[in-house]
């Protein structure tokens, strides 16, 4: 390693189930002026939306901004990745690892409390983000993962409570100190937190994790084929992707949303809309609610679809899924002359004689 003085690096675990608000979380950091050196751990690095003007420097999946932080994607090992942080001839002076939506945070956390690591590192907290809307609604199961996500938890996000009443609201509340009675509880929309609020908040009591079971969590592409028996706790998410060059309309993902079924969790991806054939749009799905944004232009790029859907076990269906989503495509422009075909079909049917 460099320099032993600077070490050790404090680590903050950012976790939550899915579509809670974890990557809005993080872009709000990437884009604070917080005065750190900070690396930012993440699974999916295109759902960081990092402003062009920010970017000074990129290295292979490692994105240099402006402020001092770096993003970088984990490609395989944790342990590897924040190795190889830690190497660096300029080390962070903070790392943020944000989890997935459906990992277990304790088995994170684990792999910094290593011997081999532990002189480096020190996890500072473990962030649980929660959409108010949405955390008591879960499946038995994944309310069961979403629980032990909270549980571990020394600072609670509770997120988008601008959507929910404040006798809700009071409901979440409750739900969350029943199982972290310590945990401080923060308030917001879009993830926009206090940075000192999350930042820098001392070492993490590791007794939390260590006095509980870690999950048995896997995610399976629709499709594969894989034996689960119904008498084990396994937690199995199904994931499916789906691509097409066709454009959606705003109101075909409107409907699209509204009709998707319930054992669908999360669903995310880049879409061309009608709308606006030269922009590249986001397209974020939680449970039926959802946002269309704005991206970059499509450039030399061909336009086109690509979303990934995540549910729960046996949840997603390949069929259903591909009739609703080419249900809310455009259709093909007609020819003129096919619009007068069709006009002097429809003059013929007035006209028609009809039996009295």
């Amino acid at each position: 390693m460099t320099d032993p003085s600077r070490f050790p690096v404090p680590l903050t675990i950012i976790t939550g189930f899915l579509g809670s608000g974890k990557t809005t979380l993080l872009n709000h950091l990437l884009h604070g002026d917080h005065g750190l050196k900070i690396a930012v751990l993440v699974n999916d690095f295109g759902a960081v939306n990092i402003d062009s003007r920010l970017i000074v420097g990129v290295e292979g999946e490692t994105v240099s901004l402006a402020n001092g932080c770096i993003c970088c994607t984990i490609r395989d090992d944790l342990f590897k990745e924040t190795v190889r942080l830690l190497k660096r001839s300029d080390p962070p002076q903070y790392i943020v690892v944000e989890t997935s939506g459906v990992s277990d945070p304790a088995a994170v956390a684990m792999t910094f409390l290593m011997p081999e690591i532990q002189p480096y590192i020190i996890v500072d907290s473990i962030l649980t983000v929660i959409d108010a809307e949405h955390i008591l609604t879960l499946d038995e199961d994944y309310q069961e993962l979403a629980e032990a996500q909270i549980a571990v938890a020394d600072i609670v996000v509770l997120n988008k409570v601008d959507r929910v009443d404040s006798e809700a609201l009071a409901d979440v509340k409750d739900f969350i100190v029943e199982i972290v009675p310590d945990a401080r509880i923060l308030e917001t929309t879009f993830g926009r937190v206090p940075l000192e609020l999350v930042l820098g908040m001392g070492q993490y009591a590791v007794d939390r994790i260590l006095s509980r079971p870690q999950q048995d969590i896997h995610v399976h592409e629709e499709g594969e084929h894989h034996e689960h028996h119904h008498h084990d706790h396994t937690m199995v998410f199904n994931t499916w992707t789906w691509s097409s060059p066709t454009p959606f309309t705003i109101d075909g993902v409107r409907q699209l949303i509204g009709k998707l079924p319930r054992t669908i969790y999360r669903a995310k991806g880049l879409i061309q809309l009608q709308e606006y054939p030269d922009t590249q749009v986001v397209l974020q799905v939680v449970g039926r609610r959802g946002s269309l944004s704005l991206d970059e232009p499509w450039g030399d790029q061909t336009p086109h679809n690509r979303v990934v859907v995540i549910g729960s076990r046996g949840g997603v269906d390949p069929e259903r899924l591909t009739a609703l989503f080419s249900s809310a495509l455009a259709l093909p422009k007609k020819s003129r002359a096919q619009q007068i075909i069709e006009q002097l079909e429809l003059e013929r049917d007035e006209y028609a004689p009809r039996e009295l």
